[in-house]
């Protein structure tokens, strides 16, 4: 299952002494996530993945894609004042990304992908937040049968009691979220479809 994991931005930035203007590449009603923001999104997420980075036109409408998705949970977060998770969450995550890293300084990583601690810490716990919401408001409408259970982990063939446990476990946990993110997916397209997207295809040439 992939974990969706989300952050948004609005707003246009100026960028170097000359104040070039950003380009916008998706409006959602009347806000607007930026090209760059679809490239930090790329080079975030790549930290976080340890991927080589890649800017094609496919990973930038990928990376909208996702920016989309959060900016309309983050609508649903706000209306239904959500509680946004405390700050500790995405220290505690840094520090599991530096022991995840420890052939060279943390600082020289973050270079390497052209990103600052600070950003990353505002996307760890922005993906926090967010996937705390989906569990909670998802996971209850979740029911995973008996024979759902019984069919995934007979096929595992688990030879004793303690593995046939672990074998349960594991099987209601991975149908579960199978559930959950279909039941996001679905709110997601009903969300979409009340809101005005237009995607600015100059931005993912």
């Amino acid at each position: 299952m992939a974990a969706r994991a989300v952050l948004w931005l609005a707003g246009v930035a100026a960028v170097s002494s000359a104040q070039v203007i950003d380009r916008i590449a998706v409006t959602v009603d009347q806000q607007v996530i930026t090209h760059s923001r679809v490239l930090e999104e790329i080079r975030l997420a790549a930290f976080q993945n340890r991927e080589p980075l890649d800017f094609s036109a496919a990973a930038r409408r990928g990376a909208a894609e996702r920016l989309v998705e959060r900016l309309l949970i983050e609508r649903e977060m706000e209306l239904t004042r959500f509680p946004a998770p405390p700050a500790s969450e995405a220290a505690r995550a840094i520090e599991e990304l530096k022991r995840e890293r420890p052939e060279r300084p943390f600082a020289e990583a973050l270079a390497a992908y052209d990103i600052s601690q600070e950003a990353l810490q505002k996307f760890l716990l922005n993906q926090a937040g967010v996937l705390r919401f989906l569990e909670g408001r998802f996971r209850p409408q979740v029911q995973v049968s008996e024979t759902e259970v019984r069919a995934c982990y007979q096929k595992r063939e688990p030879k004793t009691t303690s593995a046939l446990e672990q074998a349960r476990a594991e099987c209601e946990a991975a149908l579960t979220a199978a559930g959950v993110d279909q039941e996001v997916d679905r709110w997601l397209r009903e969300v979409r479809g009340r809101v005005r997207l237009v995607y600015r295809e100059e931005a993912f040439r």
